[in-house]
């Protein structure tokens, strides 16, 4: 084997090794060092409120994976979070009925999906404006209706969710755990799922095929809706109240959980799997350096620099074997 051929080899492993291990690897490095720094970070304690804290991430990144998958981007379930949690509190407010409070967050959760997926199939807007535009109107919305001031929610389904069960399991953790199991089934048993690969591989050509491309393109951002319907009952709950300012830059969290796992902005491929690492990467990070007592500027801006350091990794080892690939399809006619 000459000396081209082993540099082919040891980028192709190099590469490979670091695509399938790189974030595992930088997790537990994570951990290591949030441990030496707060001997309270690995307990069991801790750990729940990871999860319990990450929770409403966690779920809307199940809906912006089905987004980017299939290479539309979605701005808005932070601010739709807000004022889905808005209405759920005012209409509580003024029916003291939580049922009727709850249906009602989740079908302005579904109908905002709905109106983004039609402006962006039907009216051909591009995903980015549509939801840059929610962003901006829905956390206005919510601004308004409330003059800016928290809604407290006084009602026992606020305390049933923040229970712990057997003191381990707690209702946010089986909301994570129910919305990624819809969502590996959506995304591998359906059409829907099928047809957000088409659509992130080649929509022309899907298009061609016969599949109802606009239809889907709703289907997707209704089932987003959904998720984002789930986020803002979590974060209402854990509130106890709802509260304009919310979860603000949720949706970006969400994005780069997305894209650290592995999915890629170009879309056709990718998965949950992918995105799950990719949210547990980045909550144990946001729990991590909130435990650290930091201020807000040295928060963002270490968080900041992992971000951009896990991403890098990620694009590197994809350059190291997309590079490996080439040079192996280049040297294949000499070696023939």
């Amino acid at each position: 084997m000459n000396q081209r051929a082993q540099n082919r080899t040891l980028r192709t492993t190099v590469g490979r090794v670091f695509q399938t291990y790189g974030l595992a690897l930088m997790i537990a490095i994570m951990v290591v060092v949030f441990a030496a720094l707060n001997e309270n970070f690995l307990t069991l304690s801790n750990f729940q409120n990871i999860l319990e804290q990450n929770a409403a991430l966690m779920i809307v990144a199940v809906g912006v994976t089905f987004a980017i998958i299939s290479t539309a981007i979605d701005l808005s379930p932070g601010s739709v979070i807000a004022l889905v949690g808005v209405i759920i509190a005012l209409v509580h407010r003024d029916t003291e009925s939580i049922a009727l409070a709850l249906v009602s967050g989740m079908a302005v959760a579904l109908l905002i999906g709905a109106f983004n997926g039609v402006l962006i199939s039907s009216v051909g807007i591009n995903p980015v404006i549509v939801t840059l535009a929610a962003f901006i109107w829905a956390r206005g919305l919510a601004l308004a209706l409330t003059e800016k001031d928290s809604i407290v929610i006084q009602s026992g389904f606020i305390g049933f969710m923040n229970e712990r069960f057997l003191e381990l399991i707690s209702p946010p953790m089986v909301l994570i755990v129910l919305a990624y199991l819809f969502g590996f089934f959506m995304l591998n048993k359906t059409r829907l799922g099928r047809y957000t690969y088409a659509l992130g591989g080649d929509e022309a050509a899907a298009k061609q095929a016969g599949v109802p491309t606009e239809l889907y393109k709703i289907g997707l951002f209704l089932f987003s809706g959904i998720m984002v319907g789930l986020g803002a009952i979590i974060t209402v709950s854990r509130m106890g109240a709802a509260q304009p300012n919310a979860v603000f830059g949720l949706e970006l969290d969400a994005i780069a959980a997305v894209i650290i796992g592995g999915n890629r902005l170009s879309g056709g491929e990718g998965g949950l799997r992918q995105t799950i690492f990719g949210v547990i990467f980045l909550a144990i990070l946001n729990n991590g350096l909130s435990t650290l007592g930091l201020r807000d500027a040295s928060f963002y801006f270490y968080k900041g620099l992992v971000i951009l350091f896990a991403l890098f990794f990620e694009v590197t080892s994809r350059r190291m074997l997309r590079e490996a690939r080439t040079s192996s399809t280049l040297a294949q006619p000499a070696a023939d």
